[in-house]
């Protein structure tokens, strides 16, 4: 039976890489790349489908495979039809019936050809000649087959109605946002009209005939004052802000108002659920790469992200079905400040944490 850890490990050797080079890549534990290739974690009912799934693309797009293609052998294998899929990206390590990929010619919709329908119609003749009678069920089925009405496309939109609906809307503009406009146009022509007369000047007209005084030259020298003050502001350095997020982020947990007893953290680059006891004034560092779950006592702890706090974890982002505060990449790729690095954002009357440090390890 065509083995799918088998086809990962034809590949990565002739590629001249060793399963400590996979790991050292994808940072997924070597145990886990074992269980991989001995096909022994997809028969595991304790490992959750998504995390497999997730490692076995990590896997292969480190030897060179298109994550299509790696889903495709999935879900063959789901069903119990894997037929070496990943073998078609390698040619030359395929059995002769496994049919290579060409990327560069599009995969093209099948054409119904007339001679088709020709061809179903004839199924329905028996041997003798005389066409079979069908059901009500049946014909009443096909009968609201037919009825149904085909899906929009191009040549069936009426562009000219749709025109309309613009124009229509375009015209229906609101009233009151036209008055404000053309009063705030009245308002800056009086402005410019007033401004332009010198209708608040106060010069005298009878002083204006005075002819001007030359200026005196003076030497810098003799005032001790520069004549022409030409430096311009001083420019403040130009902080290189981190603008993406690193590959591996770090949440802290803050025991901020009381011992935690324990809390229990899961994430993607340590795969199991471990305990951990924070004494009231210490914070760890746990690192995840896509997605980490934390469950403890909420109310006594605090989260941070290179520093930035995160409000209300315990609304936002609490998962019924894991039973845990889950937190994912995603979340944090929206703001940008989520990338640069801060001091702690405490809140008022909460003291800084006598100790950070990385979560130990057991």
């Amino acid at each position: 039976m065509p083995s799918l850890g088998k086809d990962l490990i034809k590949i990565r050797e002739h590629l001249d890489l060793t399963i400590h080079d996979i790991q050292s890549a994808t940072k997924i534990p070597l145990s886990t790349l074992q269980s991989i290739e001995d096909d022994s974690i997809f028969e595991e009912s304790k490992e959750i489908q998504t995390y497999i799934r997730s490692f076995v693309r990590t896997y292969g797009r480190k030897i060179g495979l298109d994550d299509e293609l790696v889903v495709e052998a999935l879900d063959a294998l789901e069903v119990g039809g894997y037929d070496h899929q990943l073998l078609k990206a390698y040619p030359e390590l395929a059995p002769p019936s496994v049919k290579p990929v060409d990327k560069k010619i599009p995969e093209e919709k099948p054409v119904v050809d007339s001679t088709d329908e020709l061809t179903e119609a004839t199924e329905d003749v028996d041997q003798t000649g005389a066409i079979p009678q069908k059901s009500a069920s049946e014909t009443t089925i096909k009968s609201k087959k037919s009825a149904q009405p085909e899906p929009p496309n191009v040549r069936s939109i009426n562009w000219a109605d749709m025109g309309k609906r613009f124009s229509t809307s375009r015209n229906n503009a609101p009233v009151r946002l036209i008055g404000i406009g053309l009063i705030l146009l009245v308002v800056l022509l009086l402005t410019y009209y007033i401004f332009t007369n010198d209708f608040f000047t106060t010069e005298d007209p009878q002083l204006t005939n005075i002819p001007p005084v030359p200026e005196e030259t003076v030497q810098e020298g003799e005032t001790g004052i520069p004549l022409d003050i030409t430096e311009s502001p001083t420019q403040e350095p130009e902080i290189d802000v981190p603008t993406e997020l690193e590959e591996t982020l770090y949440l802290t947990i803050y025991a901020a108002t009381d011992r935690l007893e324990p809390i229990r953290v899961w994430s993607d680059l340590k795969p199991r659920v471990d305990p951990y006891w924070l004494e009231q004034g210490t914070a760890f560092n746990f690192e995840f790469s896509d997605t980490i779950r934390v469950r403890g006592q909420y109310g006594r702890m605090l989260l941070f992200l290179n520093g930035h706090r995160i409000d209300n974890f315990r609304q936002e982002y609490f998962n019924e079905d894991q039973n845990s505060v889950e937190l994912t990449r995603d979340i944090f790729e929206d703001e940008q400040r989520w990338a640069s690095p801060v001091p702690l954002e405490l809140p008022p009357n909460v003291a800084e944490p006598d100790s950070i440090v990385d979560r130990p390890s057991f």
